[in-house]
């Protein structure tokens, strides 16, 4: 009876353990999931910005030695989380051990298994996104941020028939190339914008050019008004009792503050681009207009920027002359050269110098913002080339620009891990 009563007792001390276990278990279940987020979401972030930055790295490489692009999206990473437990409360007393000698048993496993969806761009997809000419909403990132002479420098072919290296677009150029009058004139532009002179911005023009002829303002009725601005045009009044249909249209600007009007760097701006000099105002076209084969620059200037704009193909092989390759791959013809007019390879890396390099060596870098490794060697932008580190932010965004919004989920490689 003694020692019936001394069980009992026993039991009854136990009860506090087995609610402190209890509450810790429920602990532990409650914290779980909030801290599986804050411990993976930052991780998949870093890793995915990571890999973006290497493939864009890589491709741009690979352009470099006239090889072929190749792009791998991650659209989906699905992660789940599990946490399982079991246990037994034996009172104080084992199974096989006489006396008190367990108070008994438990386990706890948590497991992690993500599952990645890869997406190969191919086809009409990606020819589009790469081999399309950017358009005017280019301009979207310069007021966000990014720097107006690297992007004028990346994007362009030419403007206003001022070209800016075309040879470097090519993947075997033949002939080297020069930029510096067009450099020049966008360093002036990348100037002004610094100190607030000008402003990039999007309005409405009313062409001066008559759409029609005058017609008598009496035969103007409400609903031919209501026609003419569904249509982008509208009607002024011409002389006595007459009227002109003129066409409305909205594009992009160059806005010039008063005081930079008739300044000593517009007046420069105006002369390398073939503009009238001060104006308040200048027109921002693409060459692909329709108007752009009827009012093409000359001597005397106008009002209108027209812009040769490049493909993100074209921006990411004229990158790729920025690329540093080994002395090896030169002199053993794996890396396309361009003779120079001493017969010596021409050194494309000018084309691109200040905005951006990507260096080269045997061995993996210590200090690299990005690194591939690519034939044998090691291509990388270094940590503190801010440069090139913005020029690759730049690229991805203006890829990101040119991809469709309905774009068609091709195949997926869907790989769980950690089973």
């Amino acid at each position: 009876m003694a020692d019936r009563g001394r069980g009992k007792m026993l039991g009854l001390r136990s009860f506090p353990r087995v609610f402190v276990l209890l509450a810790a278990w429920a602990c532990v279940s409650g914290c779980v999931g909030p801290k599986a987020v804050r411990y993976t979401r930052m991780r998949y972030n870093e890793v995915m910005r990571d890999t973006n930055d290497e493939q864009l790295l890589i491709n741009i490489v690979r352009l470099r030695y006239a090889d072929s692009p190749v792009f791998i999206d991650l659209p989906n990473i699905t992660s789940q989380f599990e946490m399982a437990g079991r246990g037994n409360y034996l009172g104080g007393y084992g199974n096989q051990t006489p006396g008190r000698a367990s108070l008994g048993f438990g386990e706890l496993s948590l497991r992690d298994t993500p599952t990645l969806s890869y997406h190969p761009r191919e086809g009409r997809e990606i020819a589009k996104a790469l081999l399309s000419p950017l358009t005017g909403e280019l301009f979207i990132v310069v007021n966000a941020g990014a720097n107006l002479e690297q992007l004028l420098l990346f994007s362009m072919n030419d403007i206003n028939d001022v070209p800016n290296a075309p040879m470097a677009t090519i993947l075997l150029p033949r002939v080297p190339d020069d930029n510096s009058l067009y450099l020049r004139g966008i360093r002036l532009l990348a100037s002004l914008r610094e100190r607030d002179a000008t402003e990039l911005a999007f309005g409405t023009n009313e062409e001066t050019d008559g759409s029609s002829d005058p017609i008598p303002k009496g035969s103007v009725e409400g609903r031919d008004l209501l026609n003419a601005a569904k249509d982008g045009y509208v009607y002024r009044t011409q002389g006595e009792g007459q009227v002109t249909l003129l066409k409305r249209e909205k594009g992009l600007y160059l806005r010039i503050r008063p005081p930079y009007v008739h300044s000593a760097e517009m007046e420069e701006v105006a002369r390398i681009f073939r503009l009238t000099p001060g104006l308040s105002k200048y027109r921002i076209k693409s060459e692909l207009a329709e108007e752009a084969n009827q009012k093409l620059p000359n001597p005397l200037g106008n009002d209108t920027f027209y812009m040769n704009l490049r493909s993100v193909l074209q921006i990411m092989t004229f990158l790729s002359k920025g690329v540093c390759v080994p002395d090896e791959h030169v002199i053993s013809g794996v890396a396309p050269v361009t003779p120079g007019p001493d017969g010596q390879p021409f050194d494309w890396t000018q084309i691109t110098a200040g905005h951006f390099v990507v260096h080269v060596q045997k061995h993996r870098p210590r200090a690299a913002e990005v690194a591939v490794h690519y034939r044998g060697y090691w291509f990388y932008i270094a940590a503190d080339d801010v440069n090139s580190r913005a020029a690759l932010a730049i690229l991805e965004v203006v890829f990101a620009l040119q991809e469709s919004d309905g774009r068609s989920a091709g195949p997926l490689l869907t790989l769980p891990i950690g089973r």
